[in-house]
């Protein structure tokens, strides 16, 4: 049998675990997911057994897998972490292949910073979107772009923050931000500014816990307490979690602006963008064919085919029929070009 035993968030053994783990010959114990915050929980392990001693493990051991799997064709082992074990996507390949040799597995569950981090701070669990991870790496496009989805539906983004176990480095979340605000100058998708309201939850589980709720300005100078930080981009609040907010964080939030207020489809923007230029564009070269005496070409049908595509690109919109939006837009901007590029017309864009 293997066991895949979670600690939770508070590290600490269930009475559960501890039967569980009395059967057990050989218990791994592995911190490289979250960082080990509770200093007795290996002590803990102490006082269990004395027969079986707990093995440190690493990430490329678990990941390799097979001194696992075989010592659980033979006895009862058992993996232990942080928070729930199927979190890790490590550990459920380590399941599925025991599965797939023959060995019986059980689940022992913790709980996640992935669902302590909503009640902590007075959320609804059924309003976040996606899940981020952002690391040191340069270019968090993907983070980024996953932040303004959950945006756009008025989802709460959980964002994790790099924690290195081999050189005990934790991602600042200042420099995360940072990251993001780099995304921000790039992709221009109007998901930060310096009012863009943050929830920041230090040391979860542990008795120095602490939440702070600020902006993105405010960010700057505040303490954030000690690592590790998970960090929440609220979306739209609903009344109760603007209360519970208040109540938790100590200070008034309903100044704060909606993370949301200035979120839209890129469709939108681009046909917003696009119908003004083209309308003003069509203004000109209207102009320019009354001005042209030279010409006895009648433009008046394109010029209607034109107009009509363009509103018909706003009415599709509106109709949340963004493809046919765009195609429209493409249709009557087109159109206008081909005066221009097959010399028939004269006019500025």
């Amino acid at each position: 049998m293997l066991y895949f035993v979670g600690l939770g968030i508070d590290q600490s053994l269930s009475l559960k675990s501890v039967r569980e783990l009395r059967t057990c010959e050989k218990i791994y114990f592995e911190s490289y997911t979250s960082p080990r915050l509770n200093n007795d929980v290996l002590t803990q392990f102490s006082d269990l057994t004395e027969s079986v001693k707990v093995e440190l493990v690493s990430r490329d051991f678990v990941e390799d897998g097979r001194k696992i799997l075989e010592g659980s064709k033979k006895a009862n082992t058992a993996l232990v972490c942080s928070g729930d074990p199927m979190v890790a996507t490590t550990h459920q390949e380590l399941r599925t292949r025991a599965i797939k040799e023959g060995i019986k597995t059980r689940i022992i569950h913790g709980s996640s910073i992935l669902c302590s981090v909503s009640g902590e701070l007075g959320l609804h669990s059924y309003n976040f979107g996606r899940v981020v991870t952002i690391t040191r790496e340069p270019m968090q496009y993907t983070a980024y772009n996953t932040i303004y989805d959950n945006l756009l539906r008025g989802l709460h983004t959980t964002i994790l923050l790099e924690w290195d176990e081999l050189h005990n480095f934790f991602l600042d979340p200042r420099a995360a931000i940072k990251s993001l605000e780099e995304a921000e100058r790039d992709l221009r998708h109007e998901v930060l500014d310096s009012s863009t309201f943050l929830l920041i939850a230090s040391r979860l589980g542990s008795e120095d816990a602490l939440l702070c709720g600020l902006t993105l300005e405010e960010l700057k100078t505040a303490d954030l307490g000690d690592p590790p930080h998970v960090l929440v981009l609220p979306g739209k609040l609903h009344y109760t979690e603007f209360e519970a907010l208040g109540v938790l964080l100590g200070r008034n939030i309903e100044s704060v602006p909606d993370n949301t207020r200035v979120i839209s489809k890129l469709s939108k923007r681009m046909v917003q963008k696009y119908a003004k230029k083209t309308l003003e564009a069509l203004a000109r070269a209207k102009k320019s064919a009354a001005q042209s005496v030279e010409s006895n070409l009648n433009f008046a049908d394109v010029f209607e085919n034109v107009e009509c595509y363009t509103r018909d690109s706003e009415r599709f919109l509106n109709e949340g029929r963004d493809e046919l939006a765009i195609l429209s837009i493409g249709y009557a901007e087109g159109l206008l070009d081909s005066l221009r590029f097959s010399g028939l017309l004269e006019f500025e864009w």
